[in-house]
């Protein structure tokens, strides 16, 4: 029978329903575990003996329910619990409300404007600054805090901050969708309102897996992704797309003799900053590794393919050239700050490739409940793992890596600046 060595986008498309139909896959829980054993199994079907699970403890919160409304409940409407926050009692926070609006507003607040109330406030990303502000809003003891999308209309983004898990452990807190609570608006100055958050902090092992081939070249090429999804979220276009292009190509790559060396891994906890890919970037030698390729954030064509490149101006050029000959429009640019698990090998000195499609869904799903299979075809998912395939066919045909093992300075320092800022 002769072999499959083309990119099988229907099969891909099926890796992602099957990631998809375990639900949320947040790290540490037993959904993690049931994508890592789906990832082995990938891998051994593709005749990949060679794999290894990596874990380590870590503390993950189990979500249940969140809503906002009136004491009577003739209006409720949904949200998502901010990370480790507290449960409500049975029958939920009812205290009067006191909208503030942003973050800025907090340094004029009293405490009592804010002790034994709900407090609704808007969600601004802005690290450092917003966490210094909302440290001092839980240290006058509301009752709970709500924060409102802005982004999302049609459902919230949780967060995950691990400097404000005190605060969210402590009181109730909860954000929704700024289109929600637009029916509730003005009820938000200083009438009874009602909260329920129920979810609570549980322990298990962040699972990340690593199969290895073996070429006639020691040199190394590491294509990664991650598995684990926010709360709430099957993670589709984040990430099991990812996922599902890295697992074909390693497929197509088991059925050759190949030039170079390849280390396939599916990283867990990227979304709490890269913990799997940080923990594993300290555990195993990586000077062999001369090139990481990652997959993240798929979004629904018609759009455009990205590749992000963190090297020196030869691999730019190079990655660049592979981009402009590519039927579907792709585009390379020089950065070291997008993506997620290959920032941590960029700041170890490792040439990074960041492959993502950016279309319909791009930053509209991502950590959202509404980030299903439906959002993708098997199209999208191809057109992406055909120009992967594309940089992959280049080094091969080469026979090496074309370019240095080195990171320039100013993309080094941007990358480990962005980890340090993922840790705040």
């Amino acid at each position: 029978m002769p072999r499959n060595l083309d990119f099988d986008q229907d099969a891909a498309y099926r890796t992602i329903e099957d990631l998809c139909k375990i639900g949320p896959r947040v790290s540490g829980s037993d959904a993690e575990i049931s994508a890592v054993l789906l990832i082995e199994k990938r891998f051994r079907s593709a005749g990949l003996s060679t794999v290894q699970i990596l874990g380590h403890e870590h503390s993950f919160y189990e979500v249940q329910t969140a809503t906002l409304g009136l004491p009577d409940d003739s209006i409720v409407i949904q949200g998502v619990p901010c990370w480790m926050s507290a449960s409500t009692i049975l029958g939920g926070v009812e205290s009067e409300t006191t909208y503030i609006g942003s973050y800025q507003m907090i340094d004029g607040l009293k405490r009592e404007d804010v002790e034994n109330k709900l407090v609704i406030t808007l969600y601004v990303d802005r690290p450092g600054e917003t966490t210094e502000s909302w440290k001092k809003l839980y240290a006058m003891n509301p009752d709970g805090v709500v924060f409102l999308d802005l982004e999302r209309d049609v459902a919230p983004r949780d967060f995950l901050n691990s400097e404000l898990i005190p605060s969210f452990s402590r009181i109730p807190s909860i954000v929704v969708s700024a289109s929600q609570t637009r029916i509730l608006h003005e009820n938000m100055f200083g009438s009874q309102m009602k909260m329920v958050v129920k979810g609570s902090r549980e322990s298990g092992n962040m699972q990340s897996i690593e199969c290895k081939l073996k070429g006639k070249s020691p040199q190394t090429v590491l294509l990664c992704a991650h598995h684990d999804t926010h709360p709430l979220s099957q993670g589709a276009t984040d990430n099991a797309a990812g996922v599902a292009i890295m697992l074909e190509i390693a497929r197509i790559l088991a059925q050759q003799e190949p030039s170079l060396s390849y280390r396939f891994v599916s990283f867990g906890g990227e979304e709490f900053g890269m913990k799997g890919s940080r923990f594993y970037a300290s555990q195993v030698d990586l000077d062999n590794i001369a090139l990481c390729i990652n997959f993240d954030s798929i979004g629904e064509l018609p759009g455009m393919l990205l590749a992000f490149a963190s090297g020196t101006d030869e691999m730019i050029d190079w990655v660049s050239k592979i981009s402009v000959g590519n039927k579907y429009p792709a585009h390379c640019r020089r950065a070291s700050t997008t993506g997620g698990d290959n920032k941590v090998f960029t700041a170890n000195g490792i040439p990074t490739i960041h492959l993502a499609s950016y279309g319909t869904t791009t930053g509209k799903v991502g950590h959202s409940a509404i980030d299903d299979v439906s959002l993708l075809t098997p199209f999208t998912i191809g057109e992406l793992g055909k120009f992967a395939y594309s940089i992959i066919k280049n080094l091969e045909i080469n026979k090496k890596i074309p370019f240095k093992r080195e990171v320039p300075d100013d993309l080094l320092q941007a990358a480990k600046q962005r980890l340090v800022a993922t840790d705040s």
